[in-house]
């Protein structure tokens, strides 16, 4: 699969960029669980930006409030936990939002 094709072998609407190309101030660290590898997937996907690390922050990345809203979308509906847009907006990167997601502290309610 190319960075022009979808998953499902369809064309991309948008090319994804490197994270070179964002000039992040965070080194890439891979994601090390398989819950930290769904979300970066996520992240991915939406923001269109490969690849992308665990201390990656979401709105450096190119995040977006729009764009925060469809990814706590995503992640509901993978993950079966609804995550509040506060948590997103405090804990921006993946390793963060992960913790909370595993802790339980991210949960909507």
């Amino acid at each position: 699969m190319t960075d022009v094709e979808h998953e499902s072998g369809a064309p991309a609407t948008e090319p994804a960029v490197t994270r070179a190309d964002k000039n992040l101030s965070t080194e890439y660290i891979p994601p090390r669980t398989d819950l930290e590898r769904r979300l970066a997937a996520m992240w991915a996907e939406r923001l269109k930006v490969r690849p992308v690390g665990v201390d990656d922050d979401f709105f450096e990345l190119g995040g977006h409030s729009l764009a925060a809203a469809e990814l706590l979308v995503d992640i509901a509906s993978a993950t079966g936990v609804e995550v509040s847009a506060q948590t997103l907006f405090l804990q921006p990167s993946i390793a963060e939002l992960a913790a909370a997601l595993e802790t339980g502290t991210g949960a909507q309610g």
